[in-house]
């Protein structure tokens, strides 16, 4: 099916920005060591919120830069997506430097180094600096954001191709790279790298979630309709997927392959094919679910994480990488409670402070005045007089 040309224009929707949000929550909670984990971890299954977030990601990427294809031309396309990921890289840099100093702060004020921080940061400390500058050194917490700036740079040539009408060649061409991933040897903590780190996301199997969300993205700017009319066939399949999933996570159902297959099918890093078929039904249906009941999915709370994903992402990965060396906050239940809920109120204060920041940035603009540059930004933006739709992509 081919796109239509025009372009679609309207406020921005808040059921894309509520279930970001939503999977920022969790993606948070599954961090901490906390009881709260129960409803936040594979609860729908046997896949995690981190799937959710990226796929989300190229949704919104895919949707709103092919928008700023179709408005501004390729050359608009290309500046924003390399704005973008400068934007995003200095984030990743923000925090890792964040966690850095208040590791080392907390060593050399307390004298003593937990095991939970990353042992680069006291073993070779100016190493682990140029290391994660340079993107070779991500350890956990800290190596979403690098991901997704590789991600960014993909997005002008899987638009051109998505233009063009050449989708299931990059599909499947996305799908082979995922598929020759599946044996592939974990990159992060291998023998003979140390301390290279590249992360626990194989990114050349995560990239076919984003660039799945993309296409899907890109469809939706076509104004193609994906889920208004579902198949009750595809609906009854997805389903029948989902209720083994969850059978498997919680009620210790029998897997239907030999364990070392099993362990393939289930592979985060590689992002197995049972993972990611679960998480697709999952998807699939939640997308009808919003596509019915729009307002249900419309929760301002959770849409300002999700509006703020950058700093929201960039605040939890420093915030928990301190808290976790601190082992007595998690000594009892009512302790860990307590400490997840103080993550969860920081992480919105994050949010509400980036929101009132980029308020007054709009008020600045539609006054005339210079706006603040944003984060990684060479030079400042040019005063406009009404801010661009989805200037924030996904």
């Amino acid at each position: 099916m081919e796109s239509k040309p025009e372009p679609i224009r309207g406020p921005r929707d808040l059921r894309f920005d509520t279930l970001r949000g939503l999977l920022l929550v969790c993606m948070t909670l599954n961090h901490l060591p906390t009881e709260l984990r129960v409803l936040t971890d594979q609860s729908l299954g046997v896949f995690s919120a981190a799937e959710g977030f990226v796929f989300l990601s190229g949704l919104m990427a895919g949707w709103i830069y092919t928008r700023r294809l179709r408005e501004q031309g390729r050359d608009a396309l290309w500046s924003s997506c390399m704005a973008r990921t400068k934007s995003i890289y200095a984030w990743h840099v923000a925090s890792y430097l964040g966690a850095f100093t208040l590791v080392q702060l907390t060593y050399r004020t307390l004298g003593f180094c937990s095991l939970a921080a990353p042992r680069l940061f006291f073993q070779h400390p100016l190493g682990s600096l140029w290391l994660g500058f340079s993107l070779l050194y991500q350890p956990g917490l800290l190596d979403l954001l690098p991901m997704y700036c590789a991600f960014v740079l993909l997005i002008p040539g899987v638009i051109a191709g998505l233009e063009a009408g050449r989708r299931w060649p990059i599909l499947g061409l996305s799908a082979l790279v995922w598929l020759a991933m599946q044996w592939a040897p974990p990159m992060a903590g291998a023998a003979g790298l140390y301390p290279v780190n590249t992360g626990v996301f194989n990114l050349f199997a995560w990239q076919f979630i984003f660039i799945t969300g993309v296409a899907i993205g890109h469809a939706r700017a076509g104004r193609e309709d994906l889920v208004s009319r579902p198949n009750p066939w595809v609906v009854s399949a997805a389903l029948a997927v989902v209720v083994y999933g969850i059978g498997v996570c919680h009620a210790q159902w029998p897997p239907l392959w030999p364990d070392r297959l099993y362990g393939i099918l289930l592979n985060k890093p590689a992002l197995g094919l049972l993972r990611l078929a679960d998480f697709a039904c999952v998807a699939f249906l939640v997308a009808v679910l919003a596509d019915r009941f729009p307002s249900a999915f419309a929760l301002r709370p959770l849409a300002l994480l999700g509006r703020h994903s950058l700093a929201v992402v960039a605040a939890q990965s420093v915030i928990i990488v301190t808290l976790l060396q601190f082992a007595p906050l998690f000594t009892t239940a009512a302790g860990r409670t307590l400490t997840a809920l103080f993550t969860l109120a920081l992480i919105f204060a994050a949010a509400a402070a980036r929101d009132r920041m980029t308020a007054r940035d709009r008020m600045r603009a539609r006054a005339g005045a210079p706006a603040a540059a944003p984060l990684g930004a060479r030079n400042p933006p040019r005063p406009r007089l009404l801010p661009t739709h989805g200037e924030r992509a996904a």
